[in-house]
């Protein structure tokens, strides 16, 4: 009893201390950004507003949108969601999980969350429900990735996992995982540097910006700072643009490679980073290509590498060496494991773009973001794409050295053949040659050396030549 006690209070202390450390670091942040404000604009003092705008940001920060007045916001920034998520994870690390500490944490911080949501002084958008479910995947999420691994519960599954499925079933799901975090990761980092171009070519447009809204230079600092927190939104809209699909802030602007154009953006700085059409078509070409080359390279290591599928053995081992058995083997693991992939990117991205989209308005800025099931196919395709074309290479390869290798076989037989038959021919010539010396020397005398056998063989021609004589003389009388 005392043990389940002291799972529950772990729990309960994670979550308290996580809201707690989350909501004293953005009201510490938020309190400084309208004190700066209020100091370079002369106007009334900000600070008021402190607390409730405080809650309203965890809110936020955990898919809960709000509005107040003409003002809406309901993007969620993904930043401030994975730096909660890391504290929770990182407190509970340090404190202890189990099972009986994810439940009560669970349950302090939906109620912590509901205080939140009775004190809020703007009007949040969605449900109750909504808001609770969404606060608690937030929650589950950072304390699942702690130590989950560790429970009692999920060793036993694992253990049942390793015990029923086979070593090759297992490779393959490991391989198909790897490559996924893979492929997302590059895709990632390709985005980010996207958005570094984006801000060094553009970075004018956001001064201009700082200079239309006669923005002091704490102010500027402190804003820059602000919409960081939307950077992997930033990066998912980058994403859909490299891959040929848009995105678009509302009615008011629209951009792709092929067009960008924006007509009465939000005055919000980070706007004037936004990107301009891509004029040469073979830059463009190029950039397009980027899905289908990641796919393609990630697809090859998969099915060459030694510790995956390890075609390359196969590849570069010896003619006579080939099985059959394990050239299907080896061909048919990669399809498992990049069906895997495939899924695996989906669902994520499905996920990621549809969390890195909302409102900044009610009516013409209602939807922010990119087209989700557009912006998933243009990512989708081209990678599968090049997944298919890696593994169609190495099975040509395979294919054709096969191929060569029983062509090469059947003329070495043949050769062979042809090789025993003129052996058997010279064999059977050398064999008549004998049978002939032998008849020669029963005839010759020589060989005997005998009188008596000399007189036998002549007498036994005489008689012949005497019998042929009688025939001759019959057919005469007879004609």
């Amino acid at each position: 009893m005392t043990r389940q006690v002291h799972m529950w209070s772990r729990g309960v202390g994670i979550a308290l201390a996580a809201m707690a450390i989350y909501a004293v670091a953005i009201v510490s942040f938020i309190s400084l950004t309208l004190l700066v404000i209020s100091m370079e604009e002369g106007g009334a003092n900000l600070s008021d507003s402190t607390v409730s705008l405080t809650g309203a940001v965890v809110l936020l920060s955990q898919g809960i949108g709000f509005s107040s007045g003409s003002f809406t916001l309901g993007i969620t920034p993904l930043l401030l969601t994975g730096l909660l998520i890391a504290l929770i994870r990182q407190l509970a690390q340090r404190l202890g999980t189990s099972l009986l500490g994810y439940v009560a944490g669970l349950v302090t911080w939906m109620i912590l969350n509901l205080l939140f949501i009775q004190n809020a002084s703007v009007n949040l958008s969605g449900s109750l429900a909504s808001h609770l479910v969404r606060s608690s995947l937030v929650f589950s999420l950072g304390y699942l990735l702690s130590g989950i691994s560790d429970w009692r519960e999920i060793k036993a599954l694992k253990s049942l996992y390793q015990t029923r499925v086979s070593s090759q079933i297992r490779l393959i799901v490991r391989m198909g995982m790897i490559t996924w975090l893979l492929i997302s990761a590059v895709f990632l980092v390709i985005s980010l540097c996207t958005c570094v171009y984006w801000a060094v070519v553009n970075h004018q447009g956001m001064a201009r910006l700082f200079t239309l809204l006669n923005m002091g230079m704490g102010s500027r600092i402190l804003t820059t700072i602000a919409c960081l927190m939307w950077l992997p939104n930033l990066l998912m809209w980058a994403l859909a643009w490299l891959t040929g699909s848009n995105f678009q802030i509302g009615d008011a602007g629209y951009f792709s490679m092929w067009l960008g154009k924006s007509t009465d953006l939000p005055p919000i700085p980070v706007f004037g980073l936004l990107p301009d059409q891509v004029s040469n078509d073979v830059i463009r070409t190029i950039v397009l290509t980027i899905p289908l080359v990641v796919g393609f390279i990630a697809a090859l290591l998969v099915i060459v590498h030694p510790r995956s599928c390890d075609a390359w053995k196969i590849i570069t081992c010896k003619a006579d060496e080939i099985s059959n058995k394990q050239t299907i083997i080896r061909l048919a693991y990669p399809i498992g494991a990049l069906c895997i992939t495939a899924t695996l990117l989906v669902v994520s991205f499905l996920c990621l773009y549809g969390v890195s989209n909302g409102p900044l308005g009610k009516s013409r800025l209602a939807h922010v973001g990119v087209s989700t099931q557009e912006a998933i196919r243009s990512v989708a395709q081209p990678t599968f794409l090049g997944f298919t074309l890696a593994w169609v290479l190495v099975a040509v390869i395979i294919a054709f050295k096969v191929g060569l290798h029983v062509v090469v076989a059947n003329i070495h037989r043949r050769a062979e053949e042809a090789k025993d038959g003129d052996v058997e021919s010279l064999h059977e010539t050398d064999t008549v040659s004998g049978s002939a010396g032998e008849s020669s020397r029963v005839i010759s005398s020589k060989d005997f050396g005998s009188t008596e056998t000399s007189t036998t063989v002549l007498v036994h021609a005489e008689n012949l030549g005497s019998s042929d004589s009688k025939a001759d003389a019959n057919a005469k009388e007879d004609s």
